[in-house]
């Protein structure tokens, strides 16, 4: 997620997260706008908005589509 190309800018990257309901959910083409390092959250923006949304790390089950495993 905290991956920087050469010239400094993020790397774009996909991950599918399960939302409260239970129902998994695919965000593509998304760079990080930070990190909580003593919470349990990240900001993630989608290339295009202007504003991020807030991710509980467990609930991210794949990234870049390798599943993740906690």
């Amino acid at each position: 997620m905290e991956l920087k190309d050469e010239t400094g800018s993020p790397v774009p990257f996909s991950f599918q997260y399960a939302k409260m309901d239970g129902t998994l959910k695919i965000y593509e083409n998304a760079v990080l706008s930070s990190i909580y390092s003593k919470g349990a959250t990240v900001n993630i923006i989608k290339k295009g908005e202007s504003k991020p949304k807030t991710f509980r790390k467990v609930l991210i089950v794949k990234f870049n589509g390798k599943k993740i495993y906690l």
